[in-house]
């Protein structure tokens, strides 16, 4: 039976192996911490999404915002629960904990060559911005999930 509700930090072990196992992901354990997903998940109560079918996690999004503008991260579905209508599921919940939070809009970032991802995405409602270049530092005392 499928479950879709908000993710809590007793969903960690069972969302962290999801994330390393999850192909379309660069997700770093090191990096991903429990504590730093219980701090996010703190400061943005409600918003982020687990999807379980019979207690196992098939889907995921974190989702948080600065006030300004949302930010989707570590969106995937597994690959076996796919065109189910699981990731627009999860997706209209926590798009609606940001407008009710009063934000008017949210971004995300998709590997340039996840075409299926860029399509699904375009069709619901997310445009690439063009002419901008993510860039990106870190300055922490753990590396960064990839290089």
């Amino acid at each position: 039976m499928l479950e879709i509700r908000a993710m809590t930090i007793d969903d960690y072990d069972e969302v962290l192996r999801f994330w390393i196992e999850a192909k379309d992901l660069d997700v770093s354990p090191a990096f991903d911490t429990r504590n730093r997903t219980a701090a996010y998940l703190a400061r943005n109560p409600g918003l982020s999404t687990v999807a379980l079918d019979d207690g196992r996690v098939v889907g995921t999004v974190l989702c948080g915002h600065d006030g300004r503008r949302g930010s989707l991260y570590n969106v995937a579905v597994a690959e076996d629960h796919r065109r189910r209508g699981i990731a627009r599921k999860m997706l209209d919940r926590s798009m609606a904990g940001l407008k009710e939070a009063g934000l008017t809009s949210a971004f995300l970032m998709v590997y340039a060559a996840n075409l299926e991802a860029a399509a699904f995405w375009e069709h619901n409602g997310f445009a690439p911005v063009s002419g901008v270049n993510y860039h990106f530092s870190y300055f922490g005392p753990v590396g960064p999930a990839s290089s």
